[in-house]
């Protein structure tokens, strides 16, 4: 859960994420004078965090839309790829920053993730957005997932399980990470103030709330599912006020949903 400090500039909470970099403004500013948002120290800060919470969703929005041209054995070398990228560059942008704090009392998002995934499945498994786009020119329904079946397309055990490995990391770790840093993290806040920094975690306003909702269930096929999915995780977010439970259950929903994938082979899922 993110602390703020009792007395931040401009008598508002600054959350976790600038505490370091407030503190050391602090210490060269006179007792008692309020720090300008506008100074050049300020601005650069407020890039180089956003970027932690932007980059890595972005850069996996664009290298999956980019694997997914691939086809046969180009395709998982292409995924991996990605998943390199997305890793380092993660790893990069959070060295020395608090984020969010990871803790072992994740129950809540435990059941929340497992929860959140059966909805998805059922949901998806429903087909509920044919009748949505029914009504919708054809360039505005949503596009199919990859669907790639490695048992099919690629030879040898090894290829084989080394793509699904590659694909469970993927799902379970980088995903969840990159995603709720950027919905939940950066757009939620955002969306309520410019200076999304001064946001509290766990803010809520029902403008932020639709607004996240509406684009998380636009960046995936399924519509219905996704936007059942998102309400949840941002429910849990307001309710505990802590980044990390989302990770938490957006990695728990997704592992849950590889392993369906692989008993029931439901390749259109992933």
């Amino acid at each position: 859960m993110t602390d703020h400090p009792a007395n931040a500039p401009n008598d508002k909470a600054a959350p976790a994420d600038l505490v370091a970099a407030d503190s050391t403004q602090e210490g060269n500013t006179p007792k008692g004078s309020a720090l300008k948002s506008d100074t050049p120290k300020s601005s650069a800060t407020t890039q180089v965090d956003a970027s932690a919470y932007v980059v890595p969703f972005v850069l996996y929005l664009v290298g999956t839309s980019i694997a997914g041209r691939f086809e046969g054995q180009a395709y998982p070398v292409a995924y991996g790829g990605v998943v390199a990228i997305v890793s380092l560059a993660t790893i990069y942008l959070l060295r020395g920053k608090s984020l969010f704090r990871p803790h072992i009392r994740v129950g809540h998002g435990v059941w929340v993730g497992l929860l959140g995934i059966a909805l998805w499945i059922v949901l998806s498994e429903l087909q509920l957005e044919r009748w949505v786009t029914s009504y919708l020119p054809e360039w505005l329904s949503p596009g199919a997932r990859v669907g790639y079946n490695p048992f099919e397309k690629l030879e040898g055990a090894l290829s084989v399980w080394g793509f699904i490995a590659v694909r469970v990391i993927g799902l379970s770790l980088v995903v969840p990470l990159a995603e709720e840093l950027f919905w939940r993290g950066f757009l939620l806040r955002w969306a309520i103030d410019p200076e999304w920094q001064r946001v509290p975690i766990g803010e809520y306003t029902l403008s932020s709330c639709l607004l996240v909702t509406a684009m998380f269930t636009l960046a995936h096929p399924e519509w219905i599912a996704a936007a059942v999915y998102c309400l949840l995780l941002n429910g849990l977010l307001y309710w505990k006020r802590d980044l990390w439970q989302c990770i938490v259950a957006h990695a728990v929903s997704n592992f849950a949903l590889a392993v369906y994938v692989l008993m029931f082979e439901a390749w259109w899922l992933w």
